[in-house]
């Protein structure tokens, strides 16, 4: 299991719209309480993420609600049964073995700090940005190209074999986020949304076959679309203590490994 970063220490918080019509935030709690369940639930479906923190619920269907450095919520029963979204969950509404990581990866989507341990999602470690220090360039193209969707999270990270990057989390109602990936001087290079590796490519899925017959493939990965609208792939692997991530072009062919 990897080293785990976890922001926050146990701390109880004031209980709040504490009856039993209302979800009642109890506590803020170490990843060592979080289900083996839920962990690897985690690894597998968010290998580009982090664990931020976590959160213990009362008068909920969802007992634990996992919030990632990209600021996606996930909610798991007491068990560690994946139940959802977590803002489902949250208060805000009413509601009812292997390990997935490249060596240092966050999503913004994670495959947070990388995986569950500190650091950027694709090089590493990334150091998070202020939204309100965006450059109005990016803030400019995000609106033009991405109407309706919200800036939830921004960091400078560093991505194969491009160098720094800019990484600008968004977010919509009712669709999967995605990231915006811009460099340092505030061009556009891509957007990258998760992927399950089996809805890769086939010449993908073969290079990996071929090349990685011995390591575990995450069951997600990233599908990036380029600046010309080419197409790639981020998939992730490990073997033991090894971790790495594989990118390559729509066709097959390696673009970048790290």
């Amino acid at each position: 299991m990897k080293k785990i970063l976890i922001l926050l220490l146990v701390l109880i918080v004031g209980m709040y719209a504490c009856n039993k019509h209302q979800t009642a935030l109890t506590q803020l709690t170490t990843l060592s309480t979080l289900p083996m369940k839920a962990t690897e639930y985690i690894d597998s479906n968010y290998p580009d993420a982090s664990i931020y923190y976590v959160v213990v619920l009362t008068n909920s269907a969802a007992k634990f609600i996992v919030t990632l450095n990209t600021e996606e919520e996930i909610a798991f029963t007491q068990d560690g049964d994946y139940l959802g979204d977590g803002e489902l969950y949250n208060g805000s509404h009413h509601g009812g073995d292997t390990i997935c990581n490249d060596t240092t990866h966050d999503w913004g989507h994670g495959h947070p700090g990388g995986g569950h341990r500190g650091g950027g999602h694709h090089g590493g470690p990334g150091h998070g940005l202020p939204i309100d220090s965006l450059s109005p360039a990016i803030i400019s193209y995000i609106t033009t190209n991405f109407p309706g969707y919200n800036i939830k999270h921004s960091e400078l990270d560093s991505l194969c074999p491009d160098g720094a990057v800019i990484e600008v989390m968004l977010g919509i109602h009712g669709a999967e986020p995605m990231k915006g990936i811009f460099d340092t001087q505030n061009n556009y290079l891509l957007w990258a949304e998760r992927i399950q590796f089996s809805n890769m490519p086939q010449a993908v899925k073969d290079y990996i076959i071929s090349n990685f017959a011995t390591y575990y493939v995450c069951e997600m990965g990233e599908k990036f679309t380029m600046a010309d609208n080419s197409l790639q792939y981020n998939v992730y692997l490990n073997k033991e203590q090894l971790h790495i991530n594989v990118r390559l072009k729509a066709d097959g062919n390696l673009f970048c490994q790290q």
